[in-house]
């Protein structure tokens, strides 16, 4: 009795032994994450802690050996390219990228290293994914595609009397192309009479002396998800807040700057959808099946002083479901 108890249970042992050595992420593996971010302002930033935050609380960073480097382009072409052959060199476990320009560069030359990128616009734009349904490459992602139609609705609600729609964009970032090329689409099909202004740029530098051409030819400023515009937000913002020029856009930090309205997403949730995506795959499952991650409920909040200074009556938005008004 003794001993059939005995080889059932090394019989047992074996088998959980054999099961953990076929596991994708074993205990105690030395595991290198590296976080690429192609320029700093404030979204990129809560999508770094939300993805940190929920990484570093799992219970795969408790069991492994992680080593976590961080790596910012500072919005550079030629620094973004060095840092993708350092990454192609190193060859880490996990690469977190936060800008598309920059996980175009990675892919290209490290395809074969595990990439998780925070809210892109339009992966299969940039060709960095096959498809919406799966990636088909190793290769996952969040998306921060803002619901164009949601938008324009919200401009022409709050601001009727807006007819030439400004739009400062780097044509460089697939990610503003796609955008704006649903902006144009969606104006058309609404019909009326809002007409797109495009003022495109090539660097952050180059935001003053576009905002500065759209005076007398714009009624109204939108900020499409571009992180070398944002990076310059603050000249954008002085220069509507001087000018009296209503400022939609799509991060909440830009209310900070005069912004009247933003339709925008919670980026630190969406960094945290991102490790779970990471973690996902670290447990096993094929990067290239899982599709990309769209947030469905972008909140619409209102600058109320901003509002009030345009002389704009917002009573109507109060007690909407995804509206907040801040004073």
């Amino acid at each position: 009795m003794r001993t059939k108890s005995t080889a059932l249970f090394l019989a047992l042992c074996v088998s959980v032994s054999l099961g953990l050595s076929n596991c994708r992420s074993p205990k105690n593996k030395e595991f290198k994450l590296v976080i690429v971010s192609i320029v700093e302002i404030e979204p990129i930033a809560q999508l770094r802690k939300g993805f940190r935050d929920r990484f570093e609380n799992s219970q795969f960073f408790k069991d492994n050996k992680v080593t976590i480097r961080e790596e910012n382009a500072q919005g550079d072409a030629g620094l973004t390219n060095q840092i993708a052959d350092k990454i192609a060199a190193e060859q880490p476990d996990l690469v977190y990228v936060l800008g598309t320009p920059m996980a175009q560069a990675i892919q290209k030359k490290a395809p074969n290293v595990l990439l998780v990128q925070g809210a892109v616009t339009d992966p299969v734009a940039a060709g960095l994914a096959n498809s919406w349904t799966g990636s088909g490459k190793k290769y996952v992602a969040t998306s921060d595609l803002p619901p164009v139609q949601k938008q324009v609705e919200l401009i022409r609600l709050l601001t009727p009397q807006v007819m030439r729609l400004g739009v400062i964009y780097n044509p460089g970032e697939v990610n503003s192309v796609a955008v704006v090329s649903r902006l144009r689409d969606q104006i058309t099909k609404a019909g009326g009479n809002l007409k797109l202004v495009e003022r495109p740029i090539a660097n952050s530098g180059d935001v003053a002396a576009a905002v500065q051409s759209l005076l007398g030819n714009i009624d109204a400023i939108y900020l499409p998800p571009d992180n070398t515009a944002h990076a310059a937000l603050p000249v954008l913002g002085k220069f509507t807040r001087e000018n009296k020029i209503p400022l939609y856009a799509t991060v909440s930090n830009a209310l900070d700057q005069g912004a009247l309205a933003t339709l925008s997403l919670d980026f630190t949730q969406l960094g945290g959808e991102s490790a779970d995506l990471a973690l996902q795959v670290l447990g096993g499952k094929d990067p290239s099946t899982i599709p990309i991650q769209i947030s469905e409920n972008p909140t619409v909040t209102i600058n109320g002083k901003v509002a009030t200074a345009y002389g704009l009556d917002v009573s109507g938005f109060r007690g909407k479901p995804n509206v907040k008004i801040v004073e």
